[in-house]
């Protein structure tokens, strides 16, 4: 679990340092190389209905923790306590991920883009002009960001700009909002997670760099949707194999989703393929 931290310190500092679950092994053979100033996290959860109200008239003394948004503040502070509920309600109001029709007709028409049982995913390069990429940036920058524990100066599209970004854009009622995003890179190499053996033989894999899903489109297997799409599209005329796909150190919750992601294609081991994230 992430170490808890106070609202005030989590608003002020740039960068929130965090510990690694295990020790990662460099997997690109480029220069110059730079090292994360933080830990990637994988935030799905697919067994996860929990409430998300807020209820700011909760009657405790001292500090607080709010498991939701991983927010440690003050209950007897007001300023803290309207700081974490502005956060917390950012970061699941569908309103912060909500796109209007005539964005979405804009951006079937222009962007490229695959069906899915769920919506439109779409595949956004670091060299698009589109308002669909600006408002992806925004989405990643003030919601994914620090959803999965991402420092804020963690470049999107990667020092080299090698990144692709996937986004899934579903229908809820007459509302289309993002459900998902799932930043990815081409990977050399990547550690199997029980053995730390280094996988490099030359096939294809792809890193997942930052995996997010909203809480209401949790369960739903958007994020097994976005995979699927991504494995079948992201290199020209090959398929590849679920079993080829890298976390970046994932958390509890991200691994289990990846070995449930594996298990449909017949692993029964718990291992994963993972890899340390470049800035």
């Amino acid at each position: 679990m992430q170490e808890q931290k106070r609202i005030t310190e989590f608003f002020s500092s740039p960068v929130a340092k965090k510990s690694s679950l295990s020790p990662r092994t460099p997997i690109f053979d480029l220069t110059p190389k730079h090292s994360t100033k933080k830990k990637a996290r994988l935030s799905v959860d697919d067994h996860d209905s929990k409430q998300t109200t807020l209820n700011a008239g909760q009657q405790k003394i001292g500090g607080q923790y709010c498991r939701e948004c991983d927010m440690m503040y003050s209950i007897e502070s007001i300023a803290e306590v309207g700081m974490h509920k502005r956060h917390h309600n950012r970061l699941f109001d569908i309103a912060e991920v909500k796109v209007s029709s005539s964005q979405l007709s804009l951006w079937l028409r222009k962007e490229r883009h695959y069906d899915s049982p769920n919506g439109s995913i779409f595949r956004i390069h670091p060299d698009s002009r589109s308002s669909l990429k600006r408002k992806v940036e925004q989405v990643i920058e003030e919601i994914v960001n620090p959803s999965v524990g991402f420092a804020s100066d963690l470049s999107i599209w990667g020092w080299d700009e090698r990144r692709t970004v996937w986004a899934s854009i579903v229908s809820e009622g007459s509302t289309y909002y993002i459900a998902g995003i799932i930043v990815t890179e081409p990977l050399l190499s990547a550690q199997c997670s029980n053995t730390g053996e280094t996988i490099r033989d030359g096939e294809p894999i792809i890193g997942v760099n930052r995996l997010w899903t909203h809480f209401i489109a949790r369960r739903k297997g958007i994020a097994s949707e976005i995979l699927d799409v991504i494995r079948e599209w992201y290199f020209t005329g090959v398929l590849v194999p679920r079993n080829r796909v890298a976390f970046s150190d994932p958390t509890d919750l991200g691994r289990q989703f990846a070995e449930h992601y594996l298990r449909k294609e017949g692993q029964s081991s718990s291992s994963i393929l993972i890899y340390q994230v470049t800035k």
